[in-house]
């Protein structure tokens, strides 16, 4: 044995989860959370772009809407795709050279999407692009979560996550002054182009994950540069660093169903695959519904608008609560949503629907948010890129499903009330489910909260 490795075995330990613990919010952590903000703020750009572009290239190709719908549909399956398979190399490899990969390989077939020529080009590189969109999510969220402290951890995966719900409900006003001025083209053009400039940026502004390089036993070096900067104040011989609160385990996705795991995960597919099933049920839905009653378009297009606009302030307000209550936040968003959805349909004041749609955005997209959270607590270091991108990408699922919805529901001829009404039974399902994991976490003895929770 050489002395540095007998000085580095007989090197008194730092426990890093202690450092991450008493951190303040400062300049490293502001850092971190706004560099990934901006990260899955051009991540929910690209995702929506195709969606904004769509008019324009209706006209520019002669084609009909219906042809985009298998667009969207492909682009969403990518993401899936992504979510699963970068989930699991985040768990391998690494959350740093994930996302950074990952987001060059979505803006350069972004970039590539501004030179297409016909709806199946366009469709193809939409599947590939959201390969890489698909990764950087649940990365992200892994990253965050092993630098928040536990009593804070939801609050930071919500200020980073936020980034996404702007990039895609701002797209809408950056396409609409960009589009009469330049075309299509430049939507994705900016996106890829945005998207490959912060990634190369992120070279050298992007930290890894410290839990996951002393769990993996990466370059101790490397972990004495990040450890000063949460504030160790030690040289980088003196100490040998561990995370105490951590379970090794082997990355493989079974991991994913063992040890404690095999019925938190598979609830919180379902979890996921139900809100995300009305979350796009009401995203994609609500303007074409409000116009079939008696609102004016440009009225409902205001109505429909309140939804995301609820989701984000919701979120924002909230995420101190999951931080608190974890779970049971997901509980009472649901039973306040079930009958919130399920008046939608009935006639009301205008102001009164205005609110009750903001409402239902507080609860479904404020749910959304909160399983981000809570995905990211759940699992450990070991498997929480691969546990959260699981959960995100069978949560797709839903996705389409909520997409096609309303579709199905129309073409059975049912009265706009009804098709609420029948959504509304969705949230009766989240709650049941909400408290069979609360349940099964503390039967299990391991705590519903975000600050009592495992790392």
């Amino acid at each position: 044995m050489t002395t540095a490795a007998s000085s580095a075995l007989s090197a008194a330990p730092v426990d890093v989860s202690a450092l991450i613990e008493r951190q303040k919010l400062g300049g490293f952590a502001l850092g971190l959370i706004a560099w990934c903000f901006l990260i899955v703020l051009i991540d929910g750009f690209d995702q929506v772009a195709a969606a904004f572009a769509a008019p324009a290239l209706i006209h520019a190709w002669h084609t009909n809407a219906a042809g985009f719908g298998r667009v969207f549909g492909v682009g969403l399956f990518g993401v899936l795709v992504g979510s699963l398979l970068l989930g699991f190399s985040g768990d391998r490899f690494g959350r740093r050279p994930t996302i950074i990969y990952g987001s060059l390989w979505f803006g350069i077939l972004t970039l590539a999407c501004s030179y297409a020529t016909s709806l199946d080009q366009l469709t193809v590189l939409r599947f590939l692009a959201g390969i890489g969109m698909g990764g950087v999510v649940p990365n992200t969220v892994a990253l965050v979560s092993e630098y928040a402290p536990k009593a804070r951890r939801a609050t930071w995966i919500t200020l980073m996550f936020s980034g996404f719900s702007i990039g895609a409900g701002g797209g809408g006003a950056v396409a609409s002054w960009l589009l009469p001025r330049f075309g299509w083209p430049v939507l994705f053009a900016l996106c890829g182009s945005a998207a490959i400039v912060v990634a190369l940026a992120s070279f050298a502004l992007l930290p890894e994950s410290v839990r996951f390089l002393i769990v993996n036993g990466r370059d101790p070096r490397r972990i004495a540069r990040i450890a000063r900067r949460l504030g160790a104040g030690v040289e980088d011989g003196a100490v040998r660093y561990v995370v105490d609160d951590e379970v090794r385990l082997r990355v493989r996705p079974a991991a994913l169903f063992q040890n404690g795991l095999s019925y938190v995960t598979p609830l919180l597919w379902a979890l996921f695959v139900l809100n995300s099933l009305a979350l796009h049920f009401l995203q994609n839905w609500l303007p074409i519904l409000f116009g079939m009653g008696t609102l004016a378009p440009a009225r409902a297009a205001q109505a429909a608008m309140m939804f995301p606009v609820g989701g984000t302030v919701g979120a924002l307000m909230l995420s101190r609560c999951v931080d608190r209550y974890g779970i049971v936040v997901i509980l009472l968003l649901a039973v306040v949503g079930c009958p919130v959805v399920a008046s939608l349909g009935m006639p009301m004041p205008t102001a009164l629907l205005f609110a009750a749609v903001f409402v239902s955005g507080v609860c479904v997209i404020g749910s959304q948010f909160a399983l981000y959270a809570v995905s990211g607590m759940v699992y450990p270091t070991a498997l929480r890129s691969t546990g959260v991108g699981s959960a995100i990408g069978i949560g797709k699922f839903g996705s389409v499903a909520g997409s096609m919805l309303g579709g199905v529901l129309l073409a059975m001829h049912l009265p706009v009330a009804n098709l609420f009404v029948d959504l509304a039974t969705v949230f009766v399902f989240i709650a049941l489910l909400a408290v069979w994991l609360g349940w099964h976490r503390r039967a299990a003895g391991q705590p519903v909260t975000a600050g009592q929770s495992g790392a």
